[in-house]
């Protein structure tokens, strides 16, 4: 608990006036606190307002807006209700004001007995009731009335901690908005970590008839804290419905204020889905490659399927196992993307080391080789063309040591006659340690090769100078799960990124801690300058294991993306059912991009032109 002593000069809270945001904060000038107020036309973009706001309290003095903190302010009819925190000695009061304005305050009443943050809900509960519905609370959300003596009275808890869940950990009320649908209440939720506090928000909708009903309250998170934020005091300063827009501010002690932004707000709270995330459609022809009865290296199984576009064709290598359980490559290739025009007789590529060779034996195509052998061999493959080469990476696994990451590469023409020449293969990742699913970008980023894989449970990124891989990967920037997401357990890169007018568009797979048995498929985009960091990410699965062919076979519950390419404008997503066939699903990319985008709360700007109130506390 802090004393007056040690009482914070920072920012406050933020509002909608009169279609602008507005920041109210305490900074220093000349050794002095003032209390001030900052406008934005955006809601990113901030400038002094014109006129200094001040609280003036019962008594004709003003309020010493230095102690003060958690404002949160709502429009009813012609005034606007300033609910805010006050700090005395070793406790806190819940202060209401009113004004007709952003700045005029007039102090009201204190409420007795809360002393956690709150908001007026923007309504009465019918136009007769002279109370005002209060929602509050920071360890859980309950609900009250005011009356006319500004009394709490009816209290009841809305919204609890969850076992099991994102939300298990104390919630704090973060903003309340009115909808067509109901009451939308935004919660956040501090989450203890090593590394110190963090932050996470929820959602629930509220009956607009009886606001102690939840309608609605979300399943996973709706956002959480970046990383880079880790080891810094955050504080929420709220939420706010702006220009279709939802948007969460946060202050940085000592640094900045952040914006989180969801695009089109009426389409994300949709009667029927909230924060959906874009769906790929399986295609009505799946599975478009099965296994052959009469190629015994690949009567078993035909999966996993590297894509890339070359020639005005779709090449598919796919990973395959027959009579002896040992992945071997096949290819095939398309020009619709579905309809499978070639295929080959034989495999295209197989083991050639001793480090993908079951028992590290000498590996052969012959009848010997039909009618034994034992697990490994060349898994998952993915397949990137830079400039004039084909270069293929893939799991190198022997059934002794640590499945590994393995690279080898072709010429293009040779690629292109099936003369299937490749270089010799070579481990790229440390021995010792599990490492899968590496994808090559296509081109390089600020004059480095860039490569993603897999360490359990992270999808890690490298820089490289070149492709000669004269030392090991190392890992040295990561992308981690997200807790109690769908994604929770592990997640590793599925296909070669895309280059898009957004950025990287990155499809992965991942694992659930609550549903470990089921592989599923989701999108990122990355920054086209930093592919370290995510501009968006699903909320929820692009696409799920529900389907026979994804369902029954070598193993349930998998659909397992290898390739992605852009045919005609539209994405075609190659992935693996039952680690049994290979299959595609699809959508037009710019409605994909656009779905994405709008469904996920990843979008962090920093507010620029807030040195007047976080950035610079002397104030020159």
């Amino acid at each position: 608990m802090r004393t007056k002593d040690t009482a914070l000069i920072r920012d406050l809270g933020v509002t909608v006036d009169n279609n602008r945001v507005v920041i109210y904060s305490n900074s220093l000038h000349n050794g002095t606190s003032v209390f001030r107020a900052g406008v934005s036309q955006d809601g990113l973009s901030f400038k002094t307002a014109p006129k200094q706001p001040q609280i003036l309290l019962t008594n004709g003095k003003i309020e010493d807006t230095r102690y003060c903190q958690d404002f949160f302010i709502t429009n009813i009819e012609k005034y606007n209700y300033l609910i805010y925190k006050k700090q005395l000695a070793d406790t806190y009061t819940l202060n209401l004001a009113r004004a007709k304005n952003y700045y005029q305050w007039q102090f009201i009443a204190k409420i007795d007995d809360i002393q956690e943050k709150g908001s007026i809900i923007p309504s009465k509960m019918n136009s007769t009731s002279k109370q005002l519905n209060l929602i509050y609370g920071e360890t859980e959300i309950k609900i009250g009335y005011l009356d006319d003596k500004f009394k709490i009275t009816n209290e009841q808890t809305i919204l609890s901690p969850r076992q099991n869940a994102f939300d298990k950990f104390p919630l704090e009320i973060g903003g309340v908005f009115t909808h067509e649908n109901g009451v939308l209440v935004i919660y956040f939720v501090k989450t203890p970590r090593r590394e110190g506090e963090q932050y996470s928000a929820g959602a629930a909708l509220l009956d607009k008839n009886d606001l102690t009903k939840i309608l609605w309250r979300s399943d996973n998170a709706i956002w959480e804290q970046p990383e880079d934020w880790n080891n810094m005091l955050v504080y929420p300063l709220g939420a706010l419905h702006f220009k279709d827009n939802l948007l969460f501010y946060f202050g940085i002690e000592n640094k900045s204020v952040v914006a989180v932004s969801f695009k089109n707000y009426n389409r994300i709270f949709s009667p029927k889905r909230f924060f959906p995330s874009p769906t790929l459609s399986k295609h009505k022809q799946n599975p478009i490659i099965t296994p052959v009865m009469h190629h015994s290296w690949e009567n078993q199984s035909t999966f996993n399927a590297a894509a890339v576009y070359d020639d005005e064709k779709i090449h598919l290598i796919y990973r395959a196992q027959g009579d002896a359980n040992t992945s071997v490559l096949g290819y095939a290739n398309t020009t619709d993307g579905y309809n499978i025009d070639e295929r080959s007789e034989m495999p295209v590529y197989v083991p050639r080391e001793p480090f993908e060779t079951p028992w590290r034996q000498p590996f052969k195509l012959t009848k010997q080789y039909m009618s034994g052998g034992g697990y490994g061999g060349c898994e998952d493959p993915k397949i990137t063309k830079i400039d004039n080469r084909f270069y293929l990476t893939y799991v190198a696994f022997n059934g002794i040591d640590p499945p590994r990451v393995a690279i080898s590469s072709i010429e293009v023409e040779e690629f292109r006659q099936q003369t299937w020449n490749w270089s010799p293969a070579k481990l790229i990742s440390p021995p010792n340690v599990i490492d899968k699913s590496a994808v090559l970008f296509p081109e390089k980023v600020n004059g480095k090769y860039v490569m993603m894989h897999r360490i359990f449970p992270n999808l890690l990124i490298d820089f490289l100078d070149d492709l000669n891989f004269n030392e090991y990967l190392e890992g040295k920037y990561k992308i981690e799960p997200r807790e109690n997401m769908w994604d929770s357990r592990k997640l590793s890169a599925g296909a070669p990124p895309i280059k898009t007018k957004d950025g990287w568009l990155l499809i992965y797979h991942a694992v659930d801690d609550r549903d470990d048995k089921q592989y599923k498929v989701g999108a990122m985009l990355l920054d086209l300058n930093d592919p370290t960091k995510v501009k968006y990410r699903s909320l929820h699965p692009i696409l799920t294991p529900t389907e026979w062919y994804e369902n029954e076979g070598f193993k349930g519950g998998i659909a397992y993306p290898c390739g992605a390419v852009v045919l005609n404008g539209e994405l075609m997503v190659y992935y693996g059912g039952a680690d049994t066939v290979v299959c595609v699903a699809t959508k037009n990319l710019n409605e994909f991009l656009k779905e994405l985008k709008e469904s996920s709360p990843i979008t962090l700007q920093t507010v620029p032109n807030h040195q007047f109130i976080t950035t610079d506390y002397e104030q020159k």
